[in-house]
């Protein structure tokens, strides 16, 4: 009775004639992923697991009795996915690994939650069931003449998104952080580079959400080429006229956002995305994410035989080892080549040769 009186009070009960998934999933949506205040826990966790809910699992379970749904009942879900017509955004084929194992996730962080907290039911239809594979991606990246052929391209836009572009290949930013940089609390003119300390991740409302970066980790100062430090100079001269000129029509109050949109404010979280995708299709540079420029500079010091440990501080990775795991296919490159270098020393072939 007093946990009974509990649940209650604490809107958690819901009464058995009314215990469909989709009423279920409401109270999960309105405890799980925000607090009190209606404001989300998490911006990131309650945009994925409210889209995985309304295009995929309401529409497979919210009509059932959450205690009638069963272990094959899950699995046959999950199964579908995979196949032709589960994408919602008309494309043909299932969905991919990641979205099918956060669909998963999602899934059992929900009836994990109806059994051992709020005890909706008995038995836990996930229980046992084994996360879906997700196929490693081999990383891609911009080869050596590659990634000098799109400096060159980068070299005949506007100054302002050649230095945010060369930020993500040169210095391994990540696409948040550099829309986060401001001049007065990130650019050391003297050590030549930047702080990185903050991210913008996604745009609430009109506004930037800014938080910290991806992890402890990620807060690094990022050392730049001196070519680069003598562009942002200019640019930074370039920006003081402009904000001087708008005038009262400055949007972004005490705000020195680098790479703002025109007025102050900082450009939209997707909008570099966006950029990335036609400048990439207007000089026909090879067809690798806004991300994948991260990558290019991982990969590229890594097979220039850089300091695994320098890499690593640069990229913001936690060790060495994660560097080393994520960019694996590279590492084992210069294995292969440390290895082959031995042959000269093949006593076989001395003895051939004379």
């Amino acid at each position: 009775l007093d946990r009974f009186r509990i649940e209650v009070e604490a809107g958690e009960y819901i009464a058995p004639e009314k215990a469909t998934f989709e009423s279920f999933a409401e109270k999960w949506v309105e405890k799980k992923l925000f607090n009190k205040n209606g404001k989300p826990y998490s911006y990131k966790a309650s945009e994925k697991h409210s889209g995985h809910l309304h295009n995929h699992i309401l529409p497979a379970f919210g009509h059932k009795q959450i205690d009638k749904i069963k272990t094959l009942h899950v699995v046959d879900f999950i199964d579908d996915l995979s196949k032709d017509g589960a994408r919602k955004d008309g494309k043909p084929g299932g969905l991919g690994d990641r979205t099918i194992l956060d669909v998963f996730q999602t899934l059992q962080a929900m009836f994990k939650t109806a059994t051992e907290e709020w005890k909706l039911i008995k038995d836990n239809p996930m229980e046992g069931l084994s996360q879906p594979h997700v196929e490693p991606k081999e990383m891609q990246y911009f080869q050596t003449d590659e990634a000098e052929e799109c400096i060159r391209v980068l070299y005949e836009i506007d100054i302002k998104w050649r230095l945010y572009f060369l930020g993500a290949m040169i210095g391994g930013l990540r696409r948040g952080e550099g829309l986060a940089f401001q001049w007065h609390l990130d650019v050391d003119w003297d050590r030549g580079g930047f702080y990185v300390n903050r991210s913008i991740s996604k745009t609430v409302n009109g506004q930037p959400l800014v938080k910290a970066p991806k992890s402890r980790s990620s807060k690094r100062f990022v050392k730049m080429p001196d070519f680069y430090m003598e562009d942002l100079a200019k640019y930074y001269r370039m920006w003081k006229k402009e904000k001087l000129m708008l005038g009262d029509a400055w949007e972004g109050e005490d705000n020195q956002y680098i790479f703002h949109s025109g007025t102050g404010k900082p450009y939209y979280y997707t909008t570099p995305t966006a950029k990335w995708a036609k400048i990439k299709k207007k000089y026909g540079l090879k067809n690798i994410r806004l991300h994948d420029l991260r990558h290019t500079m991982v990969a590229l010091l890594i097979e220039a035989g850089e300091n695994m440990s320098a890499i690593q501080k640069r990229a913001g990775h936690a060790s060495r080892r994660i560097t080393s795991d994520i960019y694996g296919h590279v590492t084992e490159k210069l294995e292969n080549e440390t290895a082959q270098y031995f042959d000269q020393f093949n006593p076989n072939l001395k003895a051939k040769s004379n």
